[in-house]
């Protein structure tokens, strides 16, 4: 038996390097998940047909044109289903390959039913919501994806995962329910059921979702954005698409093709800034957009080596393994709000109080003397719901804690934000969480509650 035990290990070592061996690291794979906005609904034209060989998309149902589920083909619109149309994503790709190193390939996977609610990406409640639909158009778009579309998001998913890296999951959907904090606290669920169920890093697979129609067209649906503009607050690795410059088609609600073509050069640019590929630009405002670049690297050179800290006070702390030239401040919108000379620094600590007053989420982008580059978006712990939560830490490194409300989640994270764990906790106002593996570093534990707000804490390493 112990050698039948360890023939099936070897043989399983074996397997995960020739898979390992299998995925390109240059083929940048995005999830594409929403409603009618992310199906996509502006005509078609011969030029749309014309994509580069290295924009693929893998579909998620079959398909009298020769798709296949779990199979890549070329990007031709339309992309979601057979029958659909041009969306945004179409753009995104192909911004995407302008932006990315020379080489690169980029694929979508795409799943979108028009005008549903979250609830149909939730894996625990889209039972109940699918048998709630009375639609038969609504009914036939849910039964393409085996009248599971999440699940049938994360088989196709896995399969995509083996030929590349999943950088991101794209959501467009709001326009049905994005009204109240319960919508934030349905989209936080779905992305970490899908980083979970995919087991992907969520430092390097952050969501990307984005504004509806906005009220400056008339939008029939803007007041969704101020909830959706919420999310960086809800989840840490969320990033807030503008719909700046995106005009509308006649009903209001869905874009037109001029505005799906903005639309997916916003989403590609706020998808390198999470990638931490490029540099915010001084002088960009909400009503102006550019072409996003890949942070600057010298041939042959190392990247930018450099960590980032911000404490309760707002204080930004900073160290590169290089002279820094200089600092530049931008809101999470792209504009930029100052920039500090560094004169030459290693390390740096710096008071950003004051730009937190005009923006709840920065970005801070650090070059060195040498044109190396790279960027951090960071959050002010002082502008978080809290939830009141009184903890200890044993010897043994068991946080206890107790809380005054239901506690969903806890987040082991280093002092830059980076997500280390996520620990589910099913409503508990009273948590033991076992740090004894997080023990040799400084860390931040940040309990999550019900309601959407949060409480950190941190515990600096143990002396030697």
């Amino acid at each position: 038996m112990c050698k039948i035990k360890k023939l099936l290990l070897t043989l399983s070592l074996l397997l995960s390097v020739v898979c390992a061996n299998a995925q390109d690291e240059n083929f940048y794979i995005f999830l594409c998940i929403g409603q009618s906005n992310m199906v996509g609904q502006a005509e078609i034209t011969s030029e749309d047909k014309n994509v580069d060989e290295r924009f693929m998309s893998m579909s998620a149902v079959d398909g009298k044109d020769g798709r296949k589920i779990g199979k890549w083909r070329k990007a031709v619109p339309p992309i979601c289903r057979q029958d659909t149309k041009l969306g945004f994503v179409d753009f995104f790709g192909r911004e995407m390959l302008n932006s990315l190193p020379a080489g690169s390939k980029v694929g979508v996977v795409s799943v979108a039913v028009d005008g549903t609610a979250i609830d149909l990406f939730d894996k625990d409640a889209c039972k109940a919501y699918i048998n709630s639909v009375t639609e038969d158009w609504k009914k036939r778009e849910i039964a393409a994806y085996g009248n599971n579309p999440y699940e049938r998001l994360i088989e196709v998913a896995q399969i995509a995962q083996e030929d590349g890296e999943i950088r991101g999951i794209l959501l467009h959907q709001g326009e049905t329910d994005a009204y109240n904090d319960a919508w934030l606290k349905k989209v936080k669920k779905v992305y970490y059921d899908i980083v979970n169920d995919l087991e992907l890093d969520s430092t390097r697979c952050p969501l990307i979702l984005g504004e509806v129609v906005r009220s400056e067209y008339g939008g029939a649906c803007a007041h969704a954005n101020p909830t959706i503009n919420k999310m960086p607050k809800v989840l840490q690795h969320a990033y807030v698409v503008s719909a700046a410059g995106c005009p509308p088609c006649s009903d209001n609600v869905h874009f037109s093709r001029d505005g799906y073509r903005q639309l997916g050069i916003n989403y590609a640019e706020k998808t390198l800034q999470a990638m931490g590929l490029e540099l915010v630009r001084a002088g960009r405002t909400e009503t102006t957009t550019h072409v996003v670049r890949p942070a600057y690297r010298p041939e042959g050179s190392a990247p930018l080596d450099i960590t980032a800290s911000l404490d309760n006070n707002n204080i930004l702390k900073a160290h590169a393994d290089v002279p820094l030239k200089e600092l530049e401040i931008a809101s999470y919108s792209g504009k930029s709000l100052g920039k500090i000379d560094l004169d030459g620094k290693d390390a740096v600590e710096i008071d950003v109080t004051e730009y937190f007053k005009k923006d709840d989420n920065l970005v801070f982008a650090f070059r060195s003397v040498n044109g190396l580059s790279r960027s951090f978006t960071m959050t002010a712990d002082t502008n978080q719901p809290e939830v009141n939560v009184k903890a200890s830490l044993s010897s043994e490194d068991v946080l206890e804690a107790e809380a005054d409300q239901p506690i969903t989640s806890v987040d082991i994270q280093t002092l830059e934000g980076t997500v280390l764990e996520t620990i589910k906790i099913k409503n508990k106002t009273e948590v033991n969480v076992d740090l004894s593996r997080w023990s040799s570093i400084p860390i931040r534990v940040v309990f999550n509650a019900a309601n959407g707000a949060s409480s950190s804490y941190k515990f600096s390493a143990k002396p030697e």
